[in-house]
């Protein structure tokens, strides 16, 4: 069956309610791989993906312009949690001022908001535009890009699911 029409694939995976155009099925299918190849990684946590519902029903974000993420994991460690809403999309089209760009920030004051030291908020945007065409157009480097969670699907995808689990040192 074709997984960009819903319904199941061969590896047992529903998608409902929603279908998932071809960048949020490649980031499915890139967090499968990823747990796929890094068995160990998942010994004592465990982790779950969330789609997230459109507009209207799924869960939004007033401050950042009514965002709604895509996707939503949530990494259970023990008792810490790590929730981390995720965006995949092409940001040739986004100013770097964007609310989706800026909920890097948005995100850890409702984090901070929480006061659980257990919970760990973050946000990314998965693009998939090359980090050299956003490097002329925002006239920023790919670090500074990556320190604002952008992560750039097709070049980095192994170290891009792994930083979208597991929080950077402070």
């Amino acid at each position: 069956m074709d997984p960009f029409k819903g319904g199941r694939s061969t590896n047992v995976i529903a998608i409902t309610p929603a279908l998932l155009n071809k960048g949020e099925w490649r980031f499915v299918n890139d967090m499968m791989d990823f747990a796929e190849r890094h068995r160990e990684y998942f010994k004592d946590r465990q982790v779950y993906l969330l789609r997230n519902l459109s507009r209207g029903r799924g869960v939004g974000f007033f401050e950042a312009g009514n965002f709604h993420p895509d996707f939503i994991t949530w990494l259970v460690e023990g008792p810490k949690q790590r929730i981390t809403f995720v965006d995949p999309k092409g940001i040739r089209n986004l100013p770097p001022t964007d609310d989706k760009i800026r909920f890097c920030d948005t995100i850890k004051e409702t984090e901070t908001r929480l006061g659980d030291p257990d919970v760990t908020l973050a946000s990314f945007i998965v693009s998939n535009t090359p980090s050299h065409v956003m490097e002329k157009q925002w006239r920023m480097t790919k670090a500074q890009m990556l320190a604002r969670n952008i992560v750039f699907q097709d070049e980095d995808r192994d170290s891009y699911v792994r930083s979208l689990l597991a929080p950077r040192p402070a």
